[in-house]
């Protein structure tokens, strides 16, 4: 797992402390050393100001202004020295530029080093325009091996923690323990397939009349599974770190639906193949759709109501979601089938 996505589901990896907690404006790090381009100007003007302003360091991107002075886009140096010389900057740079504010600390910085991974940022003032820019080399000491811990650290316990493991997992020693943390999740599992069976028993009629039907089972399932804990890593992320996003939530419930409904178009197709009719394929369809679709809603839900009664979501929301999910799509299933075919 790189940094990038570590810090996704974690946070900042560096944390401000006395230390590092001054700004740029403060800091020996930030250099005005750097060349400012028009956005209108050509690449052979750009080059040649560049030439005409090389500085002592080394060059990594073009930062363009627009004529009031702000900074608008940037253009990897490679980028511009391979471009036509009539081409304009406007054509190549890239607008959606990350850069630092003045009052950034260190932290900050570090922090923006470890996500992007960028080799430099432009800083730029409360107007937008540039004032400088800080260099990878110039915090090199921030990616020491105690931050890559760190990080890997929190990555793991997250990743231990929603598939069913509590903390401190690696630091128990006794098997018999072990066993009695484990145990409890692994009922919700017991639980989830017994219904489930329950719920195969009772359709047994459809199953042997149509015996195609117990073939597409595993893919049903796993469909609406896959599609459920992905939109529960999500939510549990969020609540774990109290950096809820409503809009973030319902976006990827409604990902999940729509690559449900995908998916479930395939599946359909698939099963058109062993059913000479419709009605085969369109219990496909529906039952995977709707199926995606609770999984998907559920997995948005769970982790903040988990939050609510004082229970971890990464350790309650991953088996729940599977036990109903995989439920209410055997239902959904085994109920079309039945109504369409027999």
């Amino acid at each position: 797992m790189t940094l990038a996505l570590a810090r996704t589901f974690l946070g900042p990896a560096v944390q401000t402390t006395p230390e590092n907690a001054h700004t740029l404006l403060q800091s020996d790090r930030l250099s005005r050393d750097f060349t400012a381009v028009g956005v209108e100007d050509t690449v052979a003007e750009a080059l040649e100001k560049i030439r005409a302003n090389p500085g002592t360091g080394e060059i990594f991107y073009c930062y363009a202004c627009d004529p009031d002075g702000r900074l608008a886009g940037v253009v990897p140096l490679r980028k511009l020295i391979r471009a036509a010389p009539g081409e304009r900057i406007a054509s190549l740079m890239f607008t959606r530029v990350v850069k630092l504010p003045v009052d950034a600390s260190d932290a900050v910085v570090e922090d923006f080093f470890v996500t992007y991974r960028f080799l430099a940022f432009p800083v730029v003032d409360a107007d937008g325009r540039i004032v400088g820019v800080v260099e990878m080399n110039q915090f090199v000491d921030a990616f020491s091996d105690t931050l890559f811990d760190e990080v890997e650290g929190r990555v793991r316990d997250e990743v231990y923690r929603f598939v069913g493991l509590p903390q401190g997992e690696l630091q128990e020693t006794r098997p018999v323990r072990l066993a009695l943390k484990r145990f409890p999740w692994l009922l919700v599992n017991i639980a989830g397939g017994f219904l489930a069976a329950t719920t195969t028993r009772l359709f047994e009629h459809t199953v042997a009349e149509v015996v195609v039907v117990s073939a597409f089972i595993p893919m049903v399932l796993v469909l609406s599974e896959s599609l459920g804990v992905q939109t529960t890593a999500v939510a549990a992320s969020m609540v774990a770190h109290g950096d809820v996003d409503r809009k973030v939530v319902v976006r990827e419930v409604l990902a999940a639906s729509l690559a449900g409904m995908m998916a479930a178009t395939v599946v359909a197709l698939l099963g058109r193949i062993y059913s000479p009719g419709f009605g085969f394929p369109l219990a496909l369809f529906v039952s995977v759709t709707v199926s995606a679709t609770l999984a998907s809603c559920l997995g948005g839900v769970l982790p903040f109501l988990f939050k609510r009664l004082k229970v971890d979501p990464h350790l309650a929301s991953a088996p729940l979601v599977l036990a109903v999910s995989d439920n209410i799509t055997l239902l959904t299933y085994f109920g079309l089938v039945t109504r369409l075919l027999l």
